[in-house]
């Protein structure tokens, strides 16, 4: 089959597609993911689970190492504070999750060797240039559970650890 080059759509015109998913779906946790949301909730506690075979604590706790393919064997308490490895800040609006601005932060807590994701609370981002020099690569930061905790990620937050008591 032959084409006439003339005839093909350009390739540098956008090609928009427009979708919605709207899911909304229930499902049970496993073990591990039920013991760590039960600890965020009942105790203030955030848990990893270490692989047996490179040691790796890892958070969120999974059942099988990411590394190594095994299962995970024990529990690991980890501090309430640890050391932010990578932010955004959001300014523009995206459906389902709150007001812009806000801060979502990859922090890795102490006694951990991989990052857990949250948002990252108690900062004034209404200018972007201060904020960044208040959050960088490094900085510590703690955790700030919430009053009403319901078993989620969202039990809890990152505050900048030396601003933890005014969050």
């Amino acid at each position: 089959m032959t084409t006439n080059s003339e005839s093909l759509p350009d390739v540098h015109e956008p090609w928009i597609v427009e979708q919605q998913w709207n899911l909304t779906y229930r499902h049970t946790a496993d073990e591990v993911t039920a013991t760590f949301f039960r600890a965020l909730r009942d105790d203030r506690k955030l848990l990893g689970i270490r692989c047996p075979e490179c040691g790796r604590v890892l958070v969120p706790p999974r059942e099988f190492c990411d590394r190594d393919f095994c299962r995970t064997t024990d529990w690991v308490e980890l501090g309430l504070e640890g050391t932010l490895e990578l932010f955004t800040i959001v300014y523009q609006p995206v459906k389902g999750l709150p007001d812009p601005p806000y801060v979502i932060a990859y922090v890795r807590p102490d006694g951990a060797d991989t990052a857990v994701a949250n948002f990252l609370g108690g900062i004034d981002l209404s200018d972007r240039d201060a904020a960044l020099e208040r959050l960088k690569i490094g900085t510590r930061a703690g955790i700030v559970f919430q009053d009403d905790r319901v078993g989620r990620m969202t039990d809890f937050q990152f505050a900048l650890a030396n601003e933890r008591a005014t969050s």
